[in-house]
């Protein structure tokens, strides 16, 4: 499949009322490559999200932020994810911008400021890590409250989770609530005041898909058509925005990824995954963004998987840099964490002297039999001495 979309008239759905226009049938193609079939969608296990989550291996009081401290110091803390300030006035222009949207609010008035207030009590419980708050927040409140909710949900599963099935159930749940959002706000990439709000659920759903099938059985992945739509959603954010750092990175780990699972032939000629993209969307990346620990644990990881072990010293350099980064809030904190385990894996695998190949297999196979969660800083490294 070709990953060089139009951007012209795309969009996730379309109102009712250009339903036989060019641009709806544009936005119908486009949702389509978003959209899971019910088939291939991980049973969600409600449980999971009913019970008391897990909290994160760090102590919260360093992360946990007043509103005006929040507030001045916003633009850094988003310098990776790039979302707007949910002022009073953002969120009045996006509610009467998108009414459908403002209906998900669970307090149906206009008081913007109250509804910022809301917004940012949700982002707090996230900055300091406490996910599962900003979930039943997100709940509660609803509209832009949301977007903590999910983007903490998707941390919850991806470095939280101490089981895979665990892990499927948040990021699966993540992805139905990202689709959902793109459909009661439907956002056109030539929209330059959207532009941010466009990129951020491309960049959402790209990643809670991308590490809910990163390891699952090559012909599921394909049979079932997820690296188009996890490739798709990073290109078509880049596109719009190609100065984005975590778009930069996670396209780039994706290319990797394909490469890893599918080899270098077909993942080119299927999904154009070259070696180059990643090594450009890398360099790129750190250049914007030189201080976030993702950035350089996903470079290292995507160095092992293109060039196996002919490149392990500068990855392994790589996560010697995250691991040392300091932290402003919880993700950030997770993703150092993250990185130090995988430090301590590639150092495993180097000593033992197997291929990086064998190695991979050993650990894909691992989580498989034990229902394993290897990417949860709560768990055990995967060491092979």
């Amino acid at each position: 499949m070709i990953r060089i979309l139009t951007l012209l008239g795309l969009a996730l759905v379309c109102w009712p009322a250009f339903a036989d226009s060019p641009v709806a049938a544009a936005a119908a193609r486009t949702q389509a490559t978003f959209a899971q079939k019910p088939s291939v969608r991980f049973p969600i296990d409600q449980a999971v999200l009913d019970a008391a989550w897990q909290t994160p291996p760090f102590d919260q009081k360093p992360y946990t932020y007043t509103f005006e401290e929040i507030r001045a110091n916003w633009d850094h803390f988003m310098r990776g994810l790039k979302i707007p300030y949910p002022s009073a006035e953002y969120l009045k222009d996006r509610y009467t911008r998108y009414p459908q949207f403002m209906h998900t609010l669970g307090y149906q008035d206009t008081d913007w400021e109250m509804h910022s207030l809301n917004t940012l009590e949700t982002w707090q419980a996230y900055l300091r890590g406490d996910f599962e708050r900003a979930y039943r927040l997100g709940k509660k409140y609803g509209g832009y409250s949301l977007i903590p909710a999910i983007f903490g949900e998707i941390l919850q599963g991806v470095y939280l989770a101490r089981t895979n099935t665990e892990k499927k159930a948040f990021l699966q749940d993540a992805i139905n609530q990202i689709r959902e959002i793109n459909e009661l706000m439907p956002v056109l990439p030539g929209d330059e005041a959207m532009a941010r709000e466009y990129v951020l659920m491309r960049l959402g759903y790209s990643y809670a898909l991308g590490r809910l099938v990163e390891d699952a059985p090559v012909p599921s992945i394909l049979a079932n058509g997820y690296l188009p739509q996890v490739i798709n959603a990073a290109t078509e954010g880049l596109a719009v925005d190609p100065d984005h750092p975590l778009t930069l990175a996670m396209n780039a780990a994706f290319d990797a990824n394909v490469i890893r699972r599918v080899g270098r032939g077909v993942g080119y000629f299927a999904m154009e995954a070259r070696p180059v993209n990643a090594e450009t969307d890398f360099n790129r990346a750190i250049e914007l963004v030189d201080d976030i620990a993702i950035v350089r644990y996903e470079y290292a990881n995507s160095l092992l998987y293109i060039e196996k072990g002919a490149n392990a010293e500068l990855a392994q350099s790589q996560l010697q840099d995250a691991a040392k980064m300091k932290s402003l809030f919880s993700m950030e904190a997770l993703d150092v964490l993250y990185a130090r385990k995988r430090l301590q894996e590639v150092r495993s695998w180097r000593e033992s002297g197997m291929s990086f190949d064998k190695f991979d297999r050993k650990r894909r196979k691992f989580m498989e039999k034990n229902d394993a969660n290897l990417y949860s800083v709560v768990s055990r490294p995967f060491l092979v001495n």
